[in-house]
């Protein structure tokens, strides 16, 4: 088997609509035990024998013998083997029973004993589910968990959610549902929102209020262009405070996710970066809100990322991180309504640039219709009686007539100052 570092997660996360996969009905390979857990779906199908040698040839053969169990598959998208070549895992995708699955098998050697796993689901539940699937064969003399241990279920400072991380993990920050958190295997960064202004929206806010756009500017055409222009706004934002910034190297892969309401596009991206002198790959989920009337709309998302050498290894890690984490639903409530009351505000700026720009248009327009027509209101204002005078004469007209009653008595009105 072809080894690869570099893993193409895309294809193996991209969310499918479709039932979970019956893997009742599957005739189980010789040799093999079909583990499930009625709290979860999916399974883990596992086989322990006699022997030595490499991982990767054990799992190349397991490839092999499990090729009628499933439909379509195993296809193996890629994956890692330590350097003694004692453990090995790859990333899968396959069809059963008529439906899409994904997910990780693995081998282990050692002790004069090898054993093989294929632990999978459907790929709309397989983040979820993988923390259970993987514990299930415990008693099988496999050892397939993470090499993380001891999760815990830890609250976020500001009481806004949770997450549940391993030994070396600590949350770094947390503010009402946001929340970034490292270890050894990686950061994770997860509920991220920002309200993002069109370019037409920007360049209206420029002319007209003269003032800085508070916020990224992009047209939500696609998911990959809003991410690297929200990227620039933070590495601007981070140069000004002398922090970190990331330059982006590579775009491995994008797949469309379903889109919730209130959105208009999804998608996971798959890319690589370099921050601090180091290369970071990162799994980068995004959704792109609907354009308001006042040219605004939402940006919303996740991610998780590893040093790129590393990331086939911490992959299942990371994800397992990435699937614990809960919003406290009065934060969700209070989100929500932030994110209507940033969008009115935003309204209102653009209704008074708006209306700024049609009154400085309407005065123009009536400027040139007192011309077409040679005339201008007269008025007295002892009586309020007004008439039209020409308009080459009116201010000599007004003039005199004030001049005879000796004071302001007539004054001129322009047809812009009727029209207000």
């Amino acid at each position: 088997m072809n080894w690869k570092r570099g893993v193409i997660v895309l294809s193996f996360l991209s969310l499918f609509v479709g039932a979970v996969p019956a893997v009742a009905q599957q005739q189980v390979p010789q040799g093999y035990q079909l583990l499930t857990d009625p709290q979860v779906t999916g399974a883990h199908l596992v086989a322990t024998r006699s022997g030595s040698g490499s991982a990767s040839s054990l799992l190349a053969l397991a490839f092999k013998e499990v090729r009628g169990f499933f439909q379509g598959g195993p296809e193996a998208v890629a994956g890692f083997r330590d350097a003694e070549d004692r453990r090995a895992e790859v990333l899968f995708r396959a069809g059963l029973s008529g439906s899409q699955i994904g997910g990780i098998a693995y081998a282990n050697v050692g002790g004069g004993t090898g054993t093989t796993g294929f632990v999978f689901d459907s790929l709309q539940t397989l983040r979820r589910t993988l923390p259970r699937l993987m514990q299930l064969c415990g008693g099988a003399g496999a050892a397939p968990a993470p090499p993380a241990l001891n999760w815990r279920e830890t609250p976020f400072p500001d009481g806004s959610g949770s997450m549940r991380i391993p030994d070396g993990w600590v949350i770094t920050f947390a503010q009402k549902g946001i929340a970034a958190a490292e270890g050894p295997q990686g950061v994770i960064e997860r509920g991220i929102w920002t309200v993002v202004y069109t370019r037409a929206a920007a360049a209206q806010m420029s002319r007209t209020a003269g003032m800085p756009v508070p916020g990224p500017v992009c047209d939500p055409t696609d998911p990959v262009t809003a991410l690297q222009a929200y990227s620039s706004y933070l590495n601007l934002a981070n140069q000004q405070r002398g922090g970190p910034t990331r330059r982006m190297l590579r775009l491995v892969e994008t797949a469309p996710a379903p889109v919730v309401p209130g959105y208009s596009q999804a998608a996971y991206i798959d890319y690589e970066y370099e921050m601090s002198g180091r290369r970071y790959r990162c799994l980068q989920y995004v959704m792109l809100g609907n354009v308001s009337v006042a040219g605004t709309w939402v940006l919303y998302t996740t991610y998780v990322a590893s040093p790129s050498e590393a990331f086939a290894r911490n992959l299942p890690v990371l994800l397992q991180i990435w699937g614990s984490s809960r919003t406290a639903q009065h934060v969700l409530q209070e989100r929500v309504e932030n994110a209507i009351r940033s969008l009115r505000e935003a309204g209102e700026i653009y209704r008074q640039a708006t209306g700024s720009r049609e009154a400085a248009q309407q005065r123009m327009h009536d400027k040139w219709t007192e011309v077409f027509r040679g005339t201008r209101i007269l008025e007295d204002s002892l009586t309020g009686d007004r008439g039209s005078a020409n308009l080459a004469w009116s201010k000599d007209i007004v003039r005199k007539l004030n001049e005879a009653e000796g004071y302001n008595r007539y004054r001129e009105i322009p047809l812009w100052q009727l029209n207000q």
